[in-house]
């Protein structure tokens, strides 16, 4: 039924008003588009700025895959802001979760799709229905929950379901995975960026995923595994303030997450009318 209502929502949307269509060839330049709806947002043309947040969310990677982190981060944000403003804005957001839940369920593309409806979650604070969503996973096709248990990591880490996310942890796999992502990035060349600030990124982000393996380890009894990552971990990277946070993980201390800074450009508006 909620599907339905969703439906008949998007269908009002983009059939009727003013005779706008959110079509897949309605436009052809995903950055420009995005811009547009930011745009639409702070003039307060918030069914604009919905028409085209919509269209960037369905149709952006088939133009420009590199776009995936802004359309699970900033587009979503701004996306949400315009929600406090604009309510058919939140309707929209629960039906792509709704859309998202429905196509898993009926073995859509498991990785894709739940990427999209933990993002949506997240920016939505409905975290819990990305947990009763994998613990569906577990129960049905534990082979589907391993592919997508890094997505939902977070969540169940949150949830304090130590058990179930330790389930889906392959220790040896992901630190193999980890020393091997820190050699790639650390030496990208990205340009624009600074000396040393890629290196810099590789070691914070890889401190922040061992730490959180070896805390998930450590709730779960696991000694022997984190006596391994340690010992590797401390061979690759030799540092007192990592050696002080990996401690601290070892008796099952998660680090602090970092704030989001994927905020909106109207984020400062939207906290005001929260």
């Amino acid at each position: 039924m909620k599907l339905l209502m969703g439906l008949l929502f998007l269908f009002i949307l983009v059939g009727c008003g003013d005779g706008v269509e959110v079509e897949r060839d309605a436009y052809s330049d995903p950055d420009k588009v995005f811009d547009e709806a930011l745009q639409a947002h702070k003039d307060g043309k918030y069914e604009e700025a919905l028409r085209k947040h919509i269209w960037f969310h369905q149709y952006a990677l088939d133009y420009q895959l590199s776009l995936s982190g802004v359309r699970l981060s900033y587009a979503l944000n701004d996306w949400r802001c315009l929600g406090t403003k604009y309510p058919d804005a939140l309707v929209a957001l629960e039906y792509f979760v709704d859309k998202a839940e429905d196509e898993i369920k009926d073995g859509g593309d498991i990785y894709s799709i739940f990427h999209d409806f933990e993002s949506i979650n997240e920016v939505l604070g409905n975290e819990e229905r990305t947990i009763a969503l994998f613990e569906w996973l577990d129960r049905n096709d534990g082979r589907l929950a391993e592919k997508v248990s890094n997505l939902a990591r977070q969540a169940l880490i949150d949830a304090e379901k130590y058990t179930l996310v330790g389930k889906y942890l392959d220790s040896e796999r992901e630190l193999d995975m980890q020393l091997m992502q820190l050699d790639v990035v650390s030496n990208f060349d990205v340009p624009g960026a600074k000396d040393g600030e890629m290196e810099a990124y590789a070691y914070e982000t890889f401190s922040e995923e061992i730490q959180t393996m070896v805390a998930i380890l450590a709730k779960n009894g696991r000694l022997d595994e984190i006596e391994r990552v340690s010992r590797k971990v401390e061979e690759k990277w030799d540092n007192e303030d990592f050696r002080a946070q990996l401690e601290l993980a070892r008796r099952g201390v998660f680090p602090e997450r970092k704030k989001n800074n994927s905020a909106c450009c109207c984020q400062s508006e939207c906290d005001e009318s929260e």
